[in-house]
């Protein structure tokens, strides 16, 4: 009984209950919004546009999602980013839908650097299908509820 009350409490920690976790993304991505609602039902929160984040809220780890598109500048996500702080805020992880490369996520990180957020180290790239423009297959759902489990792991465990 005990082996088995210990273990539901590690799984309920690692989904998140006695943390505060936040999915955001960037209001115009279809995609990156699928993806985020994935994530957040996966941790027992809600995923919400980046436009309705609270920024005085105490937050453990925000997961903010956003896609790359080639001749758009993402000006959302960079206001975003400036207005976050440190004091609220104490792990951040990223997230992003790409087509080709994924130059938008190193700028990303540059920003997050640049306004001295506490970013995590690891981040998750998922790859839209040419054809059909979608990313929703298996693979990139699991792959995206490893990564947000292993975030909240992490700052669990180190932070």
């Amino acid at each position: 009984m005990f082996i088995l009350s210990s273990y539901y409490s590690i799984i309920m920690k690692a989904r998140g209950d006695r943390m505060n976790v936040r999915v955001v993304y960037t209001s115009h991505c279809k995609e990156a919004r699928k993806l985020a609602e994935d994530m957040a039902r996966y941790v027992r929160t809600h995923a919400i546009p980046i436009s309705e984040y609270d920024f005085h809220e105490n937050v453990d780890l925000l997961v903010v999602g956003f896609e790359e598109y080639l001749c758009f500048k993402d000006s959302e996500l960079e206001s975003f980013l400036s207005q976050v702080s440190r004091q609220y805020v104490k792990n951040v992880a990223l997230f992003n839908v790409f087509h080709f490369k994924t130059k938008d996520m190193d700028k990303t990180i540059k920003m997050c650097q640049k306004y001295d957020l506490p970013l995590l180290r690891e981040t998750y790239s998922c790859r839209k299908d040419l054809k059909n423009c979608q990313c929703q297959c298996d693979d990139m759902i699991s792959g995206a509820r490893n990564y947000i489990e292993d975030m909240v792991n992490i700052c669990n465990h180190y932070y």
